[in-house]
């Protein structure tokens, strides 16, 4: 190589480059944010270097679930991402986003998973307030269908008028326009649980049209899982639009084993060129906004924030009911609007999805919680440790590619997900035989172990944090869904 001068040289590392394919002895150079080089760098100059001898050099971990929209504004630092390798997170899950904004007088229990900011107005002025303020790492970002309901609609618990379904659908392209990666429905809340087909897919026809997909927290992920995931289907296949079924789950005991018939539907699906794919987080518990109707359906329920009762937060329903006096649903009434995590998931069953081909990881993490879910802060890093290392579910380069190449090919994001040369230089360097999760469901704040060095754009975001620039960018979606799994850099 010749003259060759880099900003940085990671170097005696093991490369696993995100693509599936075995890991190998190299070196990486960067510079000007990308990749530079990778292979025997020995004599070349850099400015700096880090020594990776013994330690796993791979891409950046995506996100594919996140609810860190108000958290860009509120706060910057995003520890509980770069933390655990995260360079890329996608946002705007669930029905829920950080634009647009509601008509005065329309809300929803769903937007308090997002933060105390006001939402924007739109997604360019969302996009330009991250911009001027400089996302720590890189975001792309869904529009939510609540939002889009509760922007358009006077009574968003209604069906809509033609008048009010074409505004959604031109405020739908116009935030594509703007640079969204897709729409998300949240079918489980309201106001989206109103929705039906027809709606779905005109949304989802104006997604496609701008090659964007449909992510989707499905109507039932309970004694109706199999209807509610080939309900989402169906808006695939009715419009062409690709599909994405969020944090996939088969809840309550009865319900258990029920994803082999799902994952199967979604197999019988791709076969007939549907473009699905799904996430998981790797927990046997969810989170959400507290349900008083599920209260006494769930033995085990914790409570994450409560508005009326903060000092409820971290203990159980049950645990509250009692010393109220009264039963778990009056408790939970009482503690609304409040969050929940509902322990009534199989960990054999999410291992189970989690090893399916087009399954990618997603924490679901909610920062706005006083006392979150753990997934917040340990999901890749659980994965790492718990589900390769000590479960051996599957090779090490395998979970790697589920967590960066796979995610950057279903949401497009160009040059993301791997480590090649051209590629932006979103890098982690971990020790393979020590990286774990911390949090727990009692300390869910604790970092990860065994995560060493975080890049994004070229730039170390942990365990140093840059000064007054942040290095992430806005993404936006720049590949076809249904690309090579060999992403051409932009």
């Amino acid at each position: 190589m010749q003259d060759a001068n880099f900003d940085l040289i990671i170097e005696g590392g093991w490369l696993i480059d995100g693509l599936g394919g075995p890991r190998l002895r190299a070196d990486v150079g960067v510079k000007d944010e990308r990749v530079a080089a990778v292979g025997d760098l020995q004599g070349e100059r850099a400015a700096r270097r880090i020594d990776a001898r013994g330690r796993i050099v791979a891409p950046g971990f995506i996100d594919s679930h996140g609810h860190d929209d108000l958290m860009f504004v509120e706060k910057p630092g995003l520890p509980w991402k770069t933390s655990q390798g995260i360079t890329s997170v996608v946002v705007g899950n669930c029905g829920v986003s950080g634009a647009p904004a509601p008509l005065p007088g329309n809300t929803a229990a769903a937007l308090a998973l997002l933060g105390e900011t006001p939402l924007f107005a739109d997604m360019h002025a969302y996009f330009d307030t991250l911009r001027a303020q400089q996302p720590m790492i890189n975001v792309a970002a869904l529009v939510g269908h609540a939002n889009l309901r509760l922007a358009a609609m006077r009574d968003p618990s209604a069906t809509p008028t033609a008048n009010e379904q074409d505004a959604m659908q031109r405020m739908l392209d116009d935030a594509l326009s703007a640079g969204a990666v897709g729409f998300s429905t949240g079918l489980a809340y309201q106001p989206g649980g109103v929705a039906q087909q027809e709606e779905l897919d005109g949304l989802a026809r104006v997604a496609a049209a701008h090659g964007a997909l449909h992510t989707s927290h499905i109507r039932n992920e309970g004694d109706h899982v199999e209807a509610a995931v080939d309900e989402v289907l169906s808006v695939g296949r009715n419009t062409g639009c690709a599909t994405v079924l969020s944090h996939h789950k088969c809840m309550m005991p009865r319900n258990w084993g029920k994803s082999r018939a799902t994952l199967a539907n979604i197999d019988r699906a791709r076969a007939e060129g549907i473009d699905v794919a799904l996430d998981i987080y790797p927990y046997p518990g969810s989170s959400t906004i507290l349900i008083p109707e599920r209260a006494d359906s769930i033995d085990d329920i914790r409570i994450t924030w409560s508005v009326p009762h903060p000092e409820c937060s971290g203990e159980s329903l049950a645990a509250i009911a009692a010393r109220w006096d009264c039963g778990k649903e009056e408790a939970a009434q009482r503690l609304c609007p409040a969050g929940a995590i509902y322990f009534a998931m199989d960990e054999a069953e999410v291992q189970r999805i989690f090893q399916h081909e087009c399954c990618m990881v997603g924490s679901d993490g909610l920062p706005n919680d006083a006392h979150p879910h753990p997934r917040l802060w340990g999901s890749f890093t659980r994965v790492l440790g718990r589900y390769v290392r000590e479960a051996e579910l599957l090779t090490l380069e395998a979970a790697i590619a589920k967590m960066t190449a796979l995610p950057a090919r279903v949401f497009g994001l160009a040059g993301r997900g791997q480590i090649s040369v051209g590629a932006w230089a979103d890098i982690v360097v971990f020790d393979a035989d020590t990286v774990s999760d911390r949090a727990t469901w009692d300390t869910p704040t604790l970092p990860s172990v065994g995560v060493e060095h975080v890049l994004v754009n070229g730039q170390q975001v942990y365990p140093e944090t840059p000064g007054m620039t942040r290095p992430g960018k806005i993404l936006r979606r720049q590949a076809a869904h249904n690309t090579p799994k060999e992403i051409t850099p932009s």
